[in-house]
């Protein structure tokens, strides 16, 4: 039976890409504040030399230090186009540019003189030799300083550069490739209209961390008009990405003069990844192998980081790499699969050590046709380790090749991990209407995809259809996400007790994720402990990803206990290996749980880039796609108005799409409601929120409820909630705070200023010593509000750019009442008399009163001077 094929993506009419101008410097920070140091420095270095492979970034960073010495005359040779002039023009003339910056040089060398210039040279390696002595006593001279660059391409540097830096007269700087997330920051700004998130993976991890490689590729794809226009961003058409030109030329002399033999070993250690040491020893002698390796061609990677512990090799230079793994035509991979099988006797030896998902790539490149074994084995790779794209390739061509039960439900896996839904809605259309019988193998992928996309309802429908531990299943996982966290922790508990062993590892991350917002994070950190060692005696397998967010959800519940610092680590490991591996949406939803912390801790513009980062995602599930929508416009409204962008909200978000996000959510509404005057409305959602919160046993989001309801002087809910059951240090402060606001308590907001500020959440902290500072001085102690103003400046200073209603009129040591800040905040907004009088149904001339006292409490003479009042920091 032949499989019915899916509809490609097609680009949009009138629509093309374009390339972005001027892309970000990034990945590189460390190393210009170094430069920086030595070009600032009166003793010491006498400059830097920068050091890499092409396409590695050293003439960005070049430039980019140009700027950090503006005081300096800057004198600038560029032997390349030099090089490149003298190969093409007639004579050896130099051009007037050079000409003029090699008198500029020789006077400042000659004369002494204390007016300090730069000398910025790139490729100095391919500088004339006879302007090598004049660099020694440029080098030499104490007003001067110098940027040089060189590349570690082809036999080295020259001894006459090398001089300069083994003599300690300049720093030597060797740049290593981009690290993840320089890479990520980098992809994501190439194109107008933003790179789709697996489209970024893709070049990413295909271009090793070059940045000359990115941008060529990604040019290369512009011209080549090999990218199509879906869901709001750019995609790559198609299996192989572009191989430059320009690439080519760069590669080929490195590789020109290779014998056939050596040139077969790169080829082979291309297209197989990182094969091991003792399979590419099959093709050549040592002496060989040696040569590559003396050349930079080849690394040797010990076998630390291999399961196996097994030597393996890989290409060494990012832009060769791809040359090779890319460049290639099919018959030619062909050829070099055959050899690769012969030598191993079949595939059975490589699917024991190698990578078999790299072999069955391998396999369709080449237009084979893999064996199922290695095909199976590949796609199981693919899913648990998240190479997304793969797995969906993988699991495509295994039911073209082997239209079955197995294969279909592979591809229908593959299809909801990548979020592709409606893919996933055609291809189990047309698997149906080709064999009734593959429908039960489907059952659970469909089910999978509606749970995913928030169809609850038509979830529930199609549950009768599937077994007693399936149904157990997605009951619990659809309570979990709507938010029912009661329900969900006792049909989770029964899974693990009574289901299939299957889900026992999930149901067990529910069970934690709902104690978390139970208020009972302590109890979570003791299933952590229980699921942990049951992880450890099974390892690998299809409980590799739940692994992963096994720990995420340890450190919420350490973040939820108030143990900040640990769960930050927790999360910036789990990130850092989320983004190093392209996960795609792995990493947003682990930067979603960072940022989370990060606003409780009060950072919020670095809060914002992680949620900016996870929006921007155009493949991901719903419920994290509207959860990084709820916590970007939380954290944005905490910043100051005229910093503030677009609300990030999905369009149209209701209460009930949130789910376990609504308590979030309402908080943003609320924080909406009340800038604009409508407290009443505000305190309504809130205690609304509050009271959903508590009929679904969610203590946690009921205590946040009411901790913002005293951050936004808004009035409790009536009648007051019995007394919440709250676990650790974080949530108990919370719901202290509320306590310490009604009761205008001074001693327990002092011990709750100090809990905050003890655990790291600095803006927190900061709010309770503001509202401290108020009560002391309405009980008459002006010297400990004084004292307690001062502590929540400082803790502000590690804040950054903050504005929310406990910090205003900070600075200035007055006293408002609760109306005359909301009414003050209203008027500084630009809100007329008359408006706020509306708003707050009170009379115009009460308004006009209060905004009277305001002016004389505060000094102020306008609505202008009240806006600059609110937010100082300033001393009082």
């Amino acid at each position: 039976m032949e499989p019915t094929p899916l509809t490609p993506l097609s680009p949009a009419r009138g629509h093309r890409p374009a390339l972005t101008v001027g892309p970000p410097f990034v990945g590189r920070i460390g190393e210009l504040e170094q430069i920086r140091r030595v070009l600032l420095s009166r003793q010491g270095p006498d400059g830097v030399l920068i050091t890499g492979p092409s396409g590695i970034g050293r003439t960005r960073l070049l430039h980019e230090a140009h700027t950090l010495a503006p005081r300096r005359r800057l004198i600038s040779l560029q032997p390349r186009i030099e090089a490149h002039r003298a190969g093409h023009a007639e004579g050896s003339r130099r051009s007037p540019a050079t000409a003029r910056a090699l008198a500029d040089l020789a006077r400042v060398v000659e004369h002494s003189t204390t007016d300090p210039w730069l000398l910025s040279v790139d490729d100095v390696h391919l500088l004339d030799p006879d302007l090598w002595p004049l660099l020694h006593e440029a080098a030499r001279h104490p007003a001067g300083k110098l940027l040089l660059s060189a590349t570690t391409d082809g036999p080295g540097t020259p001894p006459e550069i090398q001089a300069l830096w083994s003599g300690r007269s300049l720093v030597r700087m060797d740049l290593q490739p981009l690290d993840a997330a320089g890479v990520k920051e980098l992809t994501d700004s190439l194109l107008e209209g933003g790179l789709g998130q697996t489209s970024a993976a893709r070049l990413a991890q295909a271009c090793g961390g070059s940045p000359r490689l990115l941008h060529e590729v990604a040019r290369a794809a512009v011209e080549q008009r090999l990218l199509v226009r879906s869901e709001g961003c750019w995609h790559f058409v198609g299996e192989q990405l572009p191989v430059p030109a320009s690439v080519l030329e760069l590669v080929d002399p490195q590789l020109r003069d290779l014998d056939e033999t050596c040139r077969t070993v790169l080829e082979l250690v291309a297209l197989a990844g990182s094969p091991r040491l003792s399979s590419v020893e099959r093709f050549c002698a040592a002496r060989q192998l040696e040569e590559l390796e003396l050349r930079n061609l080849l690394r040797i990677e010990d076998g630390g980081a291999d399961p196996a512990g097994e030597v393996r090799v890989r290409i060494g230079h990012p832009l060769a790499s791809y040359a090779l793994s890319c460049g290639l035509r099919p018959l030619r991979r062909r050829r070099r699969l055959r050899d690769w099988l012969a030598a191993h006797h079949g595939p059975a030896a490589l699917m024991a050590h190698d990578d078999c998902r790299r072999l069955a790539e391998w396999y369709l490149d080449a237009h084979e046709t893999p064996p199922r074994g290695v095909l199976d084995r590949a796609i199981e790779q693919s899913l648990r380790d998240q190479d997304l794209p793969s797995a969906v390739r993988l699991s495509r061509a295994a039911w073209r090749q082997n239209p079955d039960e197995a294969t279909a439900e592979r591809h229908a896996r593959a299809l909801t991990a990548s979020a592709d839904f409606p893919r996933l809605t055609e291809f189990i259309t047309a698997v149906r209407a080709s064999g009734p019988g593959f429908g039960r193998a489907l059952e659970r992928a469909e089910a999978r995809g509606m749970l995913l996309q928030a169809r609850y309802e038509e979830l529930e429908r199609l549950l009768p259809q599937l077994p007693a531990g399936e149904q157990s299943y997605f009951r619990m996982a659809a309570r979990y996400f709507q938010g029912c966290f009661t329900d969900a922790y006792a049909l989770a508990e029964a899974l693990r007790r009574d289901g299939p062993a299957v889900h026992a590892l999930e149901a067990g991350l529910i069970m934690m994720g709902s104690l978390c917002h139970m208020g009972r994070p302590e109890q979570a950190l003791g299933l952590y402990a229980m699921l942990r060692a049951e992880l450890d005696h099974a390892p690998g397998g299809p409980a590799k990803f739940h692994a992963d967010s096994l720990e995420e959800l340890h450190a919420s519940a350490l973040h939820y206990c108030g143990r900040f610092d640990e769960a930050e680590q927790i999360y910036w490991q789990e990130y850092a290996h989320a983004v190093q591996n392209h996960q795609v949406r792995i990493d947003a939803q682990r930067g979603l749980a960072l940022g989370h912390l990060l606003h409780d801790r009060g950072i919020v513009e670095a809060a914002l880039k992680c949620f900016t980062f996870t929006s921007s995602y155009r493949v991901g599930w719903r419920q994290w796609q509207a959860k990084a929508g709820i916590h970007a416009a939380l954290a944005l409204s905490c910043l100051p108005a005229d910093r503030r962008p677009d609300s990030p909200l999905p369009d149209g978000l209701t209460v009930k799409e949130a789910g376990n996000c609504a308590m979030f959510l309402a908080v943003v509404e609320a924080r909406g409601r009340h800038e604009s005057g409508d407290t009443a409305t505000a305190a309504r959602i809130l205690h609304d929120a509050v009271a959903a919160a508590l009929a679904d046993g969610a203590h946690a989001d009921a205590a946040i409820g009411l901790h913002e309801c005293a951050r936004l002087s808004l009035p409790g809910p009536e009648p007051a909630p019995v007394s919440l059951r709250l676990e650790g240090a974080f949530l108990q402060t919370r719901l202290r705070y509320e306590e310490a606001y009604r009761s205008r308590d001074p001693k327990l907001m002092g011990r709750v200023a100090r809990a905050f500020a003890d655990m790291g959440a600095g803006l927190y902290a900061a709010e309770a010593y503001a509202e401290l500072a108020r009560f002391l001085r309405q009980a008459g102690g002006v010297k400990a509000a004084t004292a307690a103003t001062a502590r929540a400046r400082e803790l502000l200073r590690g804040c950054g750019p903050v504005d929310t209603p406990p910090l205003r009129f900070l600075g200035p040591a007055v006293l408002l009442s609760d109306r005359e800040r909301l009414i003050a905040g209203l008027a500084a907004g630009g809100m007329a008399d008359k408006e706020i009088a509306e708003r707050l149904c009170l009379s115009v001339r009460t308004v006009s009163n209060t905004l009277y006292r305001v002016y004389r409490k505060v000094g102020a003479e306008n609505r202008r001077d009240l806006r600059v009042l609110m937010t100082q920091r300033s001393g009082a």
